[in-house]
């Protein structure tokens, strides 16, 4: 029924306990609520792997997780996470999630010195995706073909992996210098 739909005393009665124990073991609902949405992502996995082709084996996986159940489970406690989020504890537990399973991995692996930034734009990425997808259940994604999602998000979500000016297979570097100009500028395929 969602967070605030549910009060203690629902929860309380639904365990078959007072709600004053509820409130003196947990503190508050919010206390609860997280105690309870708990999300086992095993994408950690994914994001130690390799870098090449991470992006879309972390796609697929985020567009797959649905199809076990750990994974279904994991997608309810996001969803039920990311609706609630207009909560400071929530959202400080959400952004830690996010933080720890996509961000972290990837920055103690990347080069050069924005590797920070751009590993939270992968988190950033990933945490639109699986919004998208399993929580507002996007009708267009959730229809497509999964391979095909996975080989188009999967190569934007590779990109912030790569630093810029390291040259891309088949494109010319994204601060390269523009003949035509002779101007030293970034140039986005």
């Amino acid at each position: 029924a969602g967070f605030d739909a549910v009060g203690i005393r629902a929860v309380a009665a639904r365990a078959g306990v007072d709600a004053a124990l509820v409130i003196r073991h947990f503190g508050s609902k919010e206390r609860l609520f997280l105690e309870t949405m708990t999300v086992d992502l095993p994408a950690i996995q994914v994001m130690e792997g390799p870098l090449d082709g991470m992006g879309r084996a972390i796609v697929e996986h985020v567009v797959c997780l649905p199809s076990t159940r750990t994974g279904a489970l994991a997608v309810t406690a996001l969803a039920a996470l990311f609706r609630a989020s207009d909560r400071d504890e929530v959202r400080r537990t959400l952004r830690t999630t996010i933080d720890e399973v996509f961000a972290r991995p990837l920055v103690r692996r990347l080069t050069g010195g924005d590797a920070e930034v751009r590993a939270h734009l992968v988190a950033a990425q990933l945490g639109g995706l699986l919004t998208s997808m399993h929580v507002v259940r996007d009708p267009v994604l959730l229809a497509a073909d999964p391979q095909v999602v996975v080989a188009r998000y999967g190569d934007a979500v590779q990109r912030p992996t790569v630093p810029l000016g390291t040259p891309e297979p088949g494109r010319a570097p994204r601060d390269a210098v523009r003949p035509e100009s002779g101007e030293n500028r970034e140039v986005y395929p």
